[in-house]
């Protein structure tokens, strides 16, 4: 796969990182339940300790942790049929909130593991520079997380955000309610997103330095540019 040896630059190395770090953190947002966290705290006793644990219902794309009973805290989705769900129990806005941050997250994934061919020296795909390509990639991937990131707060109205925020809670505004580390996580990742673009090229122009190239010339395997 790599017979033409690996050509790896700093700048490419931070790329990668920085992609695989916002993939991480969107993949966190979208899987933890903690977007927005409600007023009411729920005390737990602990059957093997003299002490109570404290928590706080709260809700996520398409999963919430709530009181169950009276000591009971359980965590669960509420998709049952995915998509398909009836809007009174997953609303439109937060669907596409999870459509668009989970095909973004993976055509960034995707574009992570492209990487690894330029690292190869497959340096165009038809004719195309691979890095332009991944960077459009990336570029679209960061504006469909943005977009699901933006869309969500649109459903702060529902019953289901109401029960738990109180009657005042409207879109963008929570009521009651805090926002959670997954809204965070989901900022921080779409910025990483957006940084990666900028990076791509960047990557390019230490990949075609003529530091690097001369190497390549040489007939090294392994060059290795800072």
């Amino acid at each position: 796969m790599c017979g033409g040896g690996l050509l790896i630059t700093s700048r490419s190395f931070l790329w990668f990182t920085v992609t695989l770090i916002a993939c991480m953190t969107l993949l966190g947002a979208i899987v933890l339940p903690k977007w927005l966290i409600g007023p009411e705290v729920i005390q737990i006793p602990h059957e093997e300790g003299n002490f109570t644990i404290y928590r706080h219902p709260s809700v996520g794309i398409y999963n919430r942790c709530k009181r169950m009973g009276r000591e009971e805290y359980n965590c669960g989705n509420f998709d049952l049929n995915g998509l398909l769900t009836d809007s009174s129990v997953f609303p439109v806005p937060w669907k596409f909130t999870m459509f668009l941050m989970c095909v973004g997250t993976m055509l960034l994934g995707l574009t992570l593991v492209s990487m690894l061919a330029t690292c190869c020296r497959v340096h165009s795909f038809f004719g195309f520079s691979m890095h332009k390509l991944l960077c459009i990639l990336q570029a679209i991937a960061a504006m469909m997380v943005l977009f699901g990131y933006l869309i969500y707060p649109l459903a702060w109205d529902v019953p289901r955000v109401r029960k738990l925020c109180g009657s005042d809670s409207e879109a963008y505004s929570p009521a009651d309610c805090t926002l959670g580390i997954s809204v965070y996580l989901g900022a921080i990742g779409v910025l990483l997103a957006f940084l990666s673009t900028v990076l791509s090229l960047k990557a390019e122009v230490a990949y075609y330095s003529s530091k690097a190239q001369r190497r390549v010339i040489d007939g090294q395997v392994l060059v290795c540019v800072m």
